[in-house]
């Protein structure tokens, strides 16, 4: 369906790729990661593992590969942030205006998206054989005084019944986009807009970085830009083909506040990133917290590659999850109050519903050791009633809660603690990743004092302790991590990423 609207119109879409909670992650992980992209400003996918991870994931590639065929290489990758007002005039993008096509964009948008910030086309515009900068040139327009009314009067030169179309579209949602249709967009919202694009092009089909933007164009002669192979092959000498960015970096020993709950919130979902990368212990790590109002829903049942273990802070949710995505295959459904968590097995389809009358707040760790072989005895999903056991364990670390074997650890457990003003114990390290959810009082830790609701990761390795500082009890939950990661975990990584089994694969990150 893809092709054959890029065929006729030049574009297609909207089509829903990211939910909300991962339209948020996915910003965080971009910002998170700063830096500069390398040889020019599109080169991201070749400097990010957060930008190289959204333009590999087969949601994505899905939609390209049928327009583009299997042997294909990401050139551009960047945000396109719009303030209010902000208008971006009709264009051909240059490095991808090739009459003789290979190339596919797509834009989706991120943040503040609707119909009157997102993209505008000239349907059929990429059947022309010339650029509205070219046009404009010969009829002496500047870049700035293109206009709507001046692009379709050029288009109508070629096609008498050519119109603008601009699709409605919301966050979440891609548009794909012919390298060579005019397109252009004007943000009449009063928000920023804030929109991914990434650039692909047939492997066999050299790109080039501008010198200059205005009729005639000039493109570098000597310098090149990194293109990273998405699938298939490149064949040798057509572009500077790179290795992809690392994926992860080291999770540190750290503290990570959750978010506050708000008396009113401005949408029905808001994440926030705490950390990701990889440890001594875990190939890849990740964890956020997310605020959910009322009746809502941040996704339908959906899937990935990497265990999950959702808790509870505060508010009533219900969780759901099942072996298909319509919910109807082992589907089992449980309510779940503050200090409650859920175990998801990898591939496991799931989600979470506020069904209670107060924001809900729930925090998530997911994680992944690629190369590690099956294990026949990993455990299924399961739902354990843990907040009962914070709310009356006795002071004191408690005795195991819940042990399991899981398909990316040697084991997985979790236990209760409750500390008396002044009790604690001195800096330790141990030899898996400890998580602490702190609910209740404030603690001493990492020479800091940290105060509910907050998040402690230690890393295995990493020297840690605790102290009661406050004249409560502290009340905490722990889960203990325990993996190792295969030496092989690089060539496994890609072998697990493009596992078409795994519908949807995370993204932040």
């Amino acid at each position: 369906m893809t092709r054959e609207a890029l065929e006729q119109h030049g574009f297609a879409g909207p089509i829903a790729v990211f939910d909300e909670e991962e339209c948020a992650r996915l910003l965080s992980g971009f910002r998170a990661e700063g830096g500069r992209a390398k040889t020019w400003g599109k080169g991201w996918v070749a400097a990010s593992p957060a930008f190289h991870r959204v333009a590999t994931d087969p949601r994505i590639l899905d939609l390209v590969r049928p327009v583009l065929g299997d042997d294909i290489v990401v050139w551009g990758a960047s945000l396109i942030v719009k303030a209010e007002s902000a208008i971006h005039p009709f264009h051909t993008d240059v490095e991808s205006m090739d009459p003789a096509g290979g190339f596919a964009t797509v834009w989706i948008g991120l943040e503040n998206t609707d119909r009157s910030s997102g993209l505008k086309f000239v349907p059929g515009s990429h059947r022309y054989g010339v650029t509205i900068q070219e046009l404009n040139h010969r009829t002496g327009l500047g870049r700035g005084e293109s206009t709507d009314e001046t692009t379709l009067e050029a288009a109508r030169r070629h096609d008498g019944a050519a119109e603008i179309v601009q699709p409605e579209v919301a966050d979440g949602e891609a548009l794909v986009f012919d390298g060579r249709v005019w397109h252009g967009s004007h943000n009449l919202t009063t928000n920023v807009r804030t929109a991914l694009l990434v650039q692909y092009a047939r492997a066999d089909r050299p790109v080039r970085i501008p010198r200059t933007f205005d009729w005639p164009i000039a493109f570098r002669r000597f310098k090149r830009p990194p293109v990273v192979v998405v699938s298939g092959k490149s064949p040798a000498g057509v572009n500077r083909v790179v290795r992809a960015p690392r994926r992860s970096r080291r999770v540190g020993n750290g503290i990570h506040l959750l978010p506050g709950v708000p008396e009113q919130m401005a949408k029905d979902h808001a994440a926030y990133p705490h950390l990701r990368g990889r440890t001594p212990s875990i190939t890849e790590v990740g964890s956020h917290s997310s605020i959910l109002a009322p009746g809502a829903s941040p996704h339908r049942l959906h899937q990935h590659i990497e265990e999950e273990v959702l808790v509870v802070v505060s508010g009533t949710a219900r969780v759901q999850a099942a072996d298909n995505a319509a919910g109807t295959v082992n589907a089992e459904t449980a309510v779940m109050e503050p200090g409650d968590f859920a175990y998801y097995p990898a591939g496991t389809w799931h989600t979470i519903t506020n069904v209670g009358d107060e924001p809900l707040r729930y925090t998530m760790l997911k994680w992944v050791n690629y190369g590690r072989p099956r294990d026949r005895r990993a455990a299924p999903r399961a739902f354990v009633r843990a907040g009962e056991a914070i709310r009356t364990q006795p002071t004191g670390i408690g005795g195991t809660l819940w042990r399991v074997r899981t398909r990316w650890l040697r084991r997985l457990a979790a236990h209760v603690s409750v500390l008396e003003p002044g009790g604690g114990y001195d800096p330790h390290a141990d030899r898996y990743d400890v998580a602490i959810l702190l609910l209740e009082g404030t603690v001493e830790t990492l020479d800091r004092k940290v105060a509910a609701p907050a998040l402690l990761y230690h890393p295995a390795g990493a020297q840690h302790g605790i102290r009661n500082v406050g004249t409560g009890p502290v009340r905490y939950l722990v889960f203990e991590l325990s993996g190792r990661p295969s030496p092989f975990a690089g060539l496994a990584r890609m072998s697990h990423r493009s596992d078409r089994r795994y519908r949807i694969v995370d993204d932040l990150q």
